[in-house]
């Protein structure tokens, strides 16, 4: 049998990597919708933290937060 078979050792092998995306992704939704964002609106940078997988976060998290010290 030829193809990707989603197998236990899979799933435990990506687990690590999908827990801290979703980590992420709510992590900064919850921030995005409490604090406030810079440079695009909220819903875009919420697209961008769910759809653009680990980078969208970091992304955010680096350029598009709100800074407390203006």
């Amino acid at each position: 049998m030829n193809g990707f078979a989603l197998t236990t050792e899979t799933v435990l092998l990506l687990l690590p990597l999908i827990t801290i995306q979703v980590g992420l992704a709510i992590y900064c939704a919850v921030k995005i919708f409490r604090e406030g964002v810079e440079n695009l609106n909220k819903w875009a940078w919420l697209a961008i933290c769910l759809f653009v997988n680990l980078l969208g976060p970091v992304i955010f998290l680096i350029v598009g937060r709100k800074k407390e010290y203006r």
